[in-house]
């Protein structure tokens, strides 16, 4: 059902009409990352940015320079890290929670129109909800068995979502304290 509610919200974007926040920065991280691109995959590699607003567009960068410019491909990845999101909100709701919660949840981010809209633009929402659901299901792993694999996707998914948005980094400061 996710799946499907979002292939037609990237359908009708792409071919009847804008939804909102489909234009401005959506269009502008797809620009640059067409930019980024031109100079094939090493070259895009070497224009790593960092800790930037527009590294959603060098990471989008990196599949232009292999497979060509295209705006669907863009959408198609933030559509592929939205569906994990959905099972990763699951999968925490069953380890906090039960199963019956967990299908609630499932379906709530399902058809929450603000995970429909942003699962299917080029923006860093989807991405930054991504490993922020990665680092809570590592807490509740560590919480739960203190071993060192969990401090390390916990770590990394901190500092990968900080490329996204990088306040994220503070919570990695707090993790630590």
């Amino acid at each position: 059902v996710a799946f499907g509610i979002r292939i037609f919200v990237i359908y009708l974007n792409q071919n009847y009409f804008n939804f909102p926040d489909s234009f401005g920065d959506a269009r502008n991280f797809e620009f640059k990352a067409n930019e980024l691109s031109k100079n094939g995959f090493l070259g895009a590699i070497n224009q790593y940015p960092g800790l930037s607003s527009y590294f959603i567009s060098w990471f989008i960068a990196l599949f232009y320079s292999v497979f060509g410019q295209s705006e669907l491909m863009a959408q198609s990845i933030s559509l592929f890290f939205g569906m994990i999101v959905i099972y990763l909100g699951c999968i925490v709701a069953e380890k906090l929670w039960n199963t019956s919660i967990a299908l609630k949840v499932g379906w709530f981010l399902a058809l929450f129109p603000t995970l429909i809209l942003y699962s299917c633009l080029v923006l860093r929402e989807v991405y930054v909800c991504f490993f922020l659901l990665v680092v809570i299901n590592g807490l509740i792993d560590w919480l739960q068995n203190k071993n060192i694999k969990s401090f390390i996707i916990i770590t990394l998914s901190f500092i990968a979502g900080a490329h996204f948005h990088g306040p994220i980094i503070i919570g990695l400061i707090i993790f630590i304290f």
